[in-house]
């Protein structure tokens, strides 16, 4: 199994969400270019179904990313820890 860390995410700003399921893209450092994109429901897959790691770094701390669902829609966030938002959402920008 894979460990990936989360380098950016894309936020849609005109979603009806201010948590998680309003991230349209998840950026990861590429092998060959700077950043590789995945959509949400990609990620937790990774996550879910194939036991890969996801990662957010953010203030010096690792948090993993785990999946959820909302009715049909699959997407993804980071455990509960410390911060009061959700870290994967106080990344930059891709």
């Amino acid at each position: 199994m894979a460990t990936y860390v989360v380098k950016c995410v894309n936020i849609d700003q005109g979603s009806d969400y201010d948590d998680c399921r309003c991230i349209e893209s998840i950026g990861f450092p590429g092998k060959n270019t700077d950043t590789v994109t995945r959509k949400p429901s990609t990620v937790y897959d990774w996550v879910e179904n194939e036991g890969h790691t996801v990662e957010v770094h953010h203030n010096g701390k690792k948090t993993e990313v785990h999946g959820a669902t909302h009715g049909t829609t699959k997407y993804v966030r980071t455990e509960p820890n410390d911060t009061k938002g959700d870290n994967l959402l106080k990344q930059p920008s891709c």
